[in-house]
């Protein structure tokens, strides 16, 4: 099975990616599991994420064919051999993070531009995963937990404003792009928010198991 954490920055998915990684280990096996992120989350790759996270690229349309560049050789190196062997992946985002960061938060490119680039994936055969988590979060709370993180990449550093764009992006995208997508609060306690995901990933197994 296939899942994937979605959300602004400040939404709490590395945390939860971490916590789920312990819970799907002690119930699956450790060898029955597959972490990953986007971008860079291949093999080699690592250089390509800390290019694009650093500002390497000037125009909208070069990031997001580099993040498509990027992901498809995810799929093809990581994601689609362990799903092939029965394995669960568990990825911190996907092609979701694309659309809303990259094409539904951007007023300049046209509705019709915006449904086609989120039906690329699908034309090109990107597996479409069980289920995505949506972690939702208001971009004023958003922004608060990266102050006091600290700005760690230049998306960090965009500002409350381009938050909220992006915020409303994820709604588009979650409009328009096919997949099981699951909305959680993730302005509550850390621990209330892997309670709901839990819940959803265990039933969910629970019936592929039947």
């Amino acid at each position: 099975m296939f899942f994937v954490l979605e959300g602004i920055d400040g939404s709490g998915k590395t945390t939860q990616t971490d916590r789920l990684e312990g819970m799907l280990k002690s119930k699956s096996g450790r060898d029955e599991l597959v972490r990953t992120r986007e971008p860079g989350g291949w093999e080699g790759a690592a250089a390509a994420r800390k290019f694009v996270l650093d500002g390497g690229l000037a125009s909208l349309w070069g990031e997001f064919f580099f993040f498509m560049l990027d992901r498809c050789e995810h799929v093809e190196r990581v994601i689609r051999p362990a799903l092939s062997a029965g394995k669960i992946v568990l990825s911190d985002r996907y092609t979701p993070s694309t659309l809303a960061y990259q094409i539904f938060s951007n007023p300049a490119i046209d509705s019709e531009t915006a449904e086609y680039a989120s039906r690329l994936g699908d034309m090109i055969g990107l597996p479409v995963p069980d289920a995505v988590f949506f972690l939702d979060v208001s971009p004023d709370i958003a922004s608060r937990r990266l102050a006091k993180r600290g700005i760690k990449d230049r998306f960090d550093g965009r500002g409350l404003e381009y938050y909220k764009s992006v915020s409303a992006g994820y709604k588009r995208t979650m409009a328009s792009w096919s997949g099981k997508w699951v909305e959680i609060d993730a302005s509550r306690d850390e621990d209330l928010v892997f309670r709901d995901i839990e819940a959803e990933i265990l039933s969910m197994l629970a019936v592929r198991s039947e």
